[in-house]
């Protein structure tokens, strides 16, 4: 091959390369996540924009800036994150050094490292470390096709997140707080889902119908403690004496009561804040059960049986 000729291969077969990547947090890309307030019920949002450029350690950096929306109406400066992307893959400048945070060029079974600091503070391995991509499909945001990347631990099937070309993650990724509500946004772990996401590329994305970008929410209690009462039996079981586990799985939106054998003759009860109910049914020995739901909110569980009542909070994020 003639070197003229060889050098614009090389151009062109760059160029390709080039236009093959995603580029993570275009100059005044914008994200909405929510964010559960001290497990209180209340809910605010964080909102954050690519706002400028700027070099640290020799490399060009978007400039992420954010601040949160209080569920009372206030607002504060937040924290603010450097992003590098090479390639395909894409870093936050953590505790003094680029962290691997995204790939987008990974195919399904290739994995990763994700930066593991030592103040795990949810004593969790899955948060961080070897990751595998479990399975990979497209999405159609406003007639441009991203791709959606399910991961998991790389030895195991126990927790399951996504993160979306350009977008970034919509559940855990790594950095989850268990100090503030087990919450996560794209930047590491310390708010709630993703709501939106736009750019000048894509347009607005709005990943749940029924709630909007700059939505705040403050729980009444007041309601509550009125439609609890109207409820609950007087004979309340502690729940020393009812073997029972009840949790909150972001990661297919569900309510998971476990009972543990002490499933005979209760029957189980889900009810949002206003007391409407979402599920009542006899539990089943020897199986978990699993009430999927809808909506971001606090829920109640009921146990009945003849014993008494055993009730506990749950809140869906």
């Amino acid at each position: 091959m003639k070197p003229k000729l060889l050098l614009l291969f090389i151009a062109v077969s760059s160029a390709v390369t080039l236009k093959a990547q995603t580029e993570f947090a275009p100059i005044g890309a914008t994200w909405y996540c929510g964010k559960t307030e001290a497990m209180w019920g209340d809910e605010g949002f964080l909102k954050v924009t690519s706002a400028d450029t700027t070099v640290i350690d020799g490399k060009k950096v978007k400039v992420l800036m954010s601040e949160y929306h209080w569920s009372k109406g206030d607002i504060s400066p937040w924290d603010t994150i450097y992003a590098y992307q090479t390639g395909d893959s894409v870093l936050f400048y953590f505790d003094g050094d680029f962290r691997l945070v995204y790939n987008f060029g990974l195919n399904v079974g290739d994995t990763m490292e994700i930066y593991n600091p030592e103040n795990k503070v949810c004593g969790e391995d899955w948060l961080y470390g070897h990751v595998m991509v479990k399975s990979i499909k497209t999405l159609n945001i406003n007639g441009t096709e991203l791709k959606e990347f399910s991961l998991a631990p790389a030895d195991s099937h126990s927790y399951y997140y996504q993160y979306i070309e350009k977008i970034g993650t919509t559940s855990q990724l790594f950095r989850a707080d268990c100090y503030v509500g087990y919450d996560d946004t794209f930047l590491g772990g310390l708010f709630g889902a993703l709501r939106c996401y736009e750019d000048t590329e894509i347009g607005h994305y709005q990943v749940y119908d029924d709630m909007a970008c700059d939505s705040l929410y403050q729980y009444d209690w007041t309601e509550y403690n009125r439609w609890r009462d109207s409820m609950l039996r007087v004979d309340v079981i502690d729940k020393e004496y009812l073997e029972v586990k009840i949790f909150y799985s972001q990661s297919d939106k569900a309510v998971v009561v476990d009972t543990h054998g002490s499933c005979v003759q209760s029957v189980i009860n889900v009810s949002d804040v206003n007391g409407r109910i979402v599920y009542c049914d006899v539990c089943e020995p020897e199986t978990q059960t699993r009430v999927a739901l809808k909506k971001k909110g606090v829920y109640v569980v009921l146990i009945n049986n003849n014993l008494g009542t055993y009730y506990e909070k749950v809140i869906a994020y």
